[in-house]
């Protein structure tokens, strides 16, 4: 490989060091995944290292897959030698070859917060309570926190309840770790405790794969936490070489877990090279002399500038706006102008700090018909439709799974009742089997009717008849998943529902299949399963050509041309709830969650604010103090300003509105329809022609009492029943 052409002086020396332990500070925009893909290539081309013994570690799939696309690219014939995945990822492998020492069988499924939560329903109801109780919350929470700190309930003991519902919190973790063990399943966390639990009990194994690995590569270390990082350790030996990439100033996951001393106290663990990037190639100086200024701020850090060769570029943008409403108006007709100036839709995100702040963003796109998604709301493979077909899937591959049993027992309708399901289950119960065990030999059972009989047994035998053919190589999968769902009366149930988007999504699952398949020639079925319940969010964000709404920790590893951080209030950002966690590191991560944010843009950055009445902190919005520490001061006198992206900025008279005090409302010109308290009472017949100020026009289709009319609005195309004498809703003659 010729570097010098290809890297920069520090990127260079960062892939061709040869000391065995390297820590890399790598900026935002600093090539950071560029680096590490060179420095595998490094060690497979130039010191033949085989690409088996490379382990490489990412944060989530879609890194992992980019990088083994640019490592194959620089090494010939690569194929599927190389393996670089997340933590979560590398445990459940692992636990395949080696989860038999803990008496768990290889074909174990994963189960993902959904899942958890219905189990822990399922003990809440065991116990007296209720489904929707608190106490099933709590527990779950309990249950996570214990995890993240690799407690079992075995290691817990309650001398004084730091919580009221602590002892019974724990009486919930312990039959949960007995009903997972039974059902053969395992959550995220168990993933990395069960994986450090065979390598710490059982020296022969340990021994073996700290052989295997000559050289660990870790991406997103400043986002690794206790648990990771002890995994990490078992993993190594004194011959094993260590490489970390990182940014401390990116820390953003400590609210679950992550530990930033890890990357920043590794000098007192090994004899480190510590190499800075601090060359940013994507951002404009005006974007990083800001973000610059404002993680300056933060105590503990790798003191670094971020510094780019790209001098020219617009003022980063600031405004305070009257109320929200506002705010987002002026953001979408920045948005509107851009995209009349050529710009794609896709180079466009909408930043914010929580999800509550979307609406009337949402509704100001919609008004001007800019094509929009909000990342973060319910994924793929979280839908009822995806959710079934999975169950499905776990049962062929593991009988003992009693939650996707349930799930699916009546999933076409088979006409069991709960009362028949509940005999299913005591027979279970009795016999100390899993509920498909139990429907499985249901003819044995003398005690069982007839009709409970013949309403399972076409299930059970497609299922069973599927269980060998799905996981027999060289099989043509999707035509058998597809043939599956089709001969359980899956598919065929959703179209006599008329569901055409359940249905839709059915068959983009099984393209999905198909396309992992591709990509991963020796892929089993099992594999596939893992690595659909291994997706994080941010695995499905899709590089379509629409607007990107998404919070700040969605938006980590991302870019956008143009970036509208919003939302940016005391109280909002910075989250009051973090700060009141902890004043002092909480301020420093919410600081470097704002730095994150103002680095995801590459040509313009517009930052803003609302004043109105928040009841989320209880008073009136001031700006964040984010602002000031980025150097960015407000005027006391409320002046317009000209936004460089080409949208209007505020230019309304302020008026205080008497019922709620403090509450600052616009008055303009520039917003159509504006709701007017004292205008005639309006008389509606059908046909009448009308328009909305969120929903755009429309018309009258039904008069459904005196007070409420029916309206079916245009663009885009909904229908909704509406108080007749809507403020914001006005006749056109």
């Amino acid at each position: 490989m010729n570097l010098p052409t290809q890297l920069n002086e520090k990127q260079s020396l960062a892939v061709t060091t040869l000391s065995p332990y390297v820590r890399i500070i790598a900026g935002a925009g600093s090539g950071k995944t560029r680096v590490l893909t060179f420095r595998i290539a490094h060690l497979i081309n130039d010191h033949h290292i085989y690409p088996e013994k490379i382990l490489a570690i990412t944060f989530t799939n879609k890194v992992a897959k980019e990088m083994l696309q640019r490592t194959a690219q620089l090494v010939p014939d690569l194929g599927s030698r190389l393996k670089i995945m997340t933590y979560h990822s590398f445990a459940a492998r692992f636990l395949r070859r080696e989860i038999n020492h803990l008496g768990y069988p290889s074909a174990f499924t994963i189960l993902d917060d959904d899942d958890q939560e219905k189990l822990v329903k399922t003990i809440a109801e065991e116990k007296g309570f209720r489904r929707r109780d608190e106490i099933v919350k709590q527990a779950l929470r309990y249950i996570g926190e214990q995890k993240s700190q690799g407690l079992l309930p075995s290691q817990i003991r309650i001398e004084y309840e730091r919580f009221p519902t602590e002892k019974l919190c724990l009486s919930f973790y312990e039959i949960y770790e007995t009903k997972m063990k039974a059902m053969a399943n395992l959550d995220f966390d168990d993933l990395l405790m069960k994986a450090i639990e065979v390598l710490e009990r059982f020296p022969d194994v340990k021994s073996k794969w700290q052989q295997y690995y000559k050289h660990i590569l870790v991406d997103e270390f400043q986002d690794t936490n206790d648990v990771q990082y002890h995994l990490l350790r078992l993993l190594m030996n004194a011959k094993t070489n260590l490489y970390v990439v990182g940014d401390p100033d990116q820390t953003i996951y400590s609210w679950r877990g992550a530990n930033p001393k890890i990357i920043l106290d590794l000098t007192q663990s090994f004899p480190i090279e510590t190499i800075i990037l601090n060359q940013n190639y994507r951002s404009t100086k005006p974007i990083l002399d800001v973000a610059n200024q404002l993680i300056d701020h933060n105590q503990h850090r790798v003191k670094k500038d971020l510094f780019t060769n790209i001098l020219e570029g617009k003022e980063v943008f600031y405004q305070r706006y009257f109320n929200r409403e506002e705010e987002a108006y002026a953001v979408v007709q920045s948005i509107k102008k851009l995209l009349q100036q050529g710009q794609q839709p896709r180079q466009i995100a909408i930043l914010y700090r929580a999800n509550y702040l979307t609406l009337p963003f949402e509704k100001a796109l919609t008004r001007e018909q800019i094509s929009f998604r909000i990342f973060g709301g319910m994924r793929f493979y979280q839908r009822q439709e995806i959710k079934d077909a999975i169950a499905y899937f776990k049962l062929a591959i593991n009988a003992k799974d009693d939650l996707s049993f349930e799930r699916i027992i009546n999933v076409p309708r088979r006409g069991i009742g709960e009362v028949t399901f509940q005999q299913l289950k005591n027979l279970a119960h009795s016999r100390n089997l899993s509920l498909y065990e139990t429907a499985e030999g249901i003819d044995m059972f003398a005690d069982v009717s007839t009709k409970l009989k013949s309403q399972l047994k076409p299930m059970m035998t497609t299922i069973e008849k599927y269980k060998v053919r799905l996981l027999t190589d060289g099989i043509d999968l999707r035509t058998e998943v597809e043939q599956y769902l089709h001969e359980l009366g899956y598919i065929k149930s959703l179209q006599e529902s008329d569901e055409e988007e359940r249905i839709e999504n059915i068959y983009t699952l099984l393209d999905d299949l198909e396309e992992y398949l591709e990509r991963n020639q020796e892929a089993t079925f099992l594999q596939y399963l893992e690595n659909i319940s291994l997706m994080s969010s941010q695995d499905e964000i899709l590089e379509d050509n629409f607007v990107s709404l998404m919070t700040v920790h969605t938006a980590k590893g991302l870019e956008f041309d143009h970036v509208y951080v919003i939302g940016m209030n005391e109280g909002v950002f910075p989250s009051m709830r973090t700060l009141n966690d902890d004043a002092y590191l909480g301020l420093e991560e919410e600081r470097r969650l704002c730095y994150v944010a103002f680095t995801r843009a590459k040509q313009t950055l517009s930052l803003s604010c609302a004043s109105d009445f928040s009841f989320v902190i209880g008073g009136n919005l001031i700006p964040s103090r984010f602002f000031k520490e980025a150097g960015l001061v407000f005027k006391h006198t409320h002046q317009p300003t000209t936004n460089p992206t080409g949208g209007p900025s505020a230019s309304f008279t302020a008026i205080i509105s008497p019922g709620r005090l403090g509450t600052v409302r616009p008055i303009s010109s520039d917003i159509s329809a504006t709701a007017n308290r004292g205008k005639t009472e309006i008389q509606w017949q059908v046909g009448d022609i009308c328009h909305h100020e969120s929903f755009g026009n429309g018309h009258v289709t039904n008069i459904i009492s005196n007070d409420i009319i029916e309206i079916t609005f245009d663009q885009p195309h909904q229908v909704k029943k509406l108080i007749a004498q809507h403020p914001k809703l006005n006749k056109v003659k």
